[in-house]
């Protein structure tokens, strides 16, 4: 196996261990182990995984274009490898995608109900700041007003980082599946490879076949007018 050959094979590797680890980190939505960190950690795996698609793409295509021997089979078997796991790590930027738009569908929701005439689809970001410090005189309630501005205000703070999000992996996504396709016409047109081979193969033995079908009937007749010769040498 060449060099080139195990590259491209550690390569889908890092690319499965990237996908089952943001799968991990998905599952942590909504319960208590479920931070901002983690969030943060998934957009940057979107983007490791990434750069080791479009990375492995470029390296599987050299590969496919300059291997021969042993190299060539290895090549059409990791570029279906790559298929699956391009496929996969689709599907969970995609999963991630739709969590973090129902969570933020979810942060709209309680907040609206929290405080109704607050618009969270216009807000004043310097103005929930004014309100969160604002004194009130009323010392029992206080910590609860304060509390509810907090509250609020990291609702706000959490719904803009999510939809940043989502605009982020969403923007990866795009550049995922075009890898995708650059992949699977990449194993169509070894597919064909394989198949006009086998027709050229084919044709091939048709054509010896053919030839030497040829060559055994030009036998009897020379072995025919042979006979016939030494036949009519003994009759005179």
């Amino acid at each position: 196996m060449s060099a080139a050959v195990s590259e491209v094979s550690a390569a889908i590797g890092d690319l499965g261990n990237v996908t089952n680890t943001i799968k991990e980190k998905v599952a942590l939505f909504g319960s208590n182990l479920d931070t901002r960190a983690n969030h943060e950690q998934i957009t940057e795996l979107t983007k490791q995984g990434r750069d080791l698609v479009q990375a492995t793409t470029a390296k599987l295509q050299t590969l496919v274009n300059s291997a021969s021997g042993a190299d060539k089979s290895a090549s059409r078997k990791l570029s279906k490898d790559f298929k699956v796991q391009l496929t996969a790590f689709e599907q969970v930027c995609a999963k991630t995608v739709a969590s973090e738009s129902t969570a933020v569908q979810a942060i709209r929701s309680t907040s609206v109900r929290r405080n109704t005439e607050r618009d969270l689809t216009n807000y004043n970001e310097d103005l929930i700041y004014t309100q969160a410090s604002v004194q009130v005189y009323d010392e029992d309630g206080i910590l609860s007003h304060y509390l509810q501005a907090t509250t609020y205000l990291n609702d706000i703070v959490d719904l803009v980082r999510r939809e940043e999000d989502i605009i982020t992996i969403n923007h990866k996504l795009g550049e995922i599946k075009a890898a995708f396709q650059e992949v699977d016409g990449l194993v169509q047109d070894q597919q064909d490879i394989v198949v006009e081979i086998h027709d050229n193969t084919t044709a091939a033995a048709e054509d010896t076949s053919a030839a030497l079908g040829q060559v055994q009937q030009a036998d009897k007749k020379t072995g025919y007018a042979t006979c016939t010769c030494c036949y009519l040498c003994t009759i005179m």
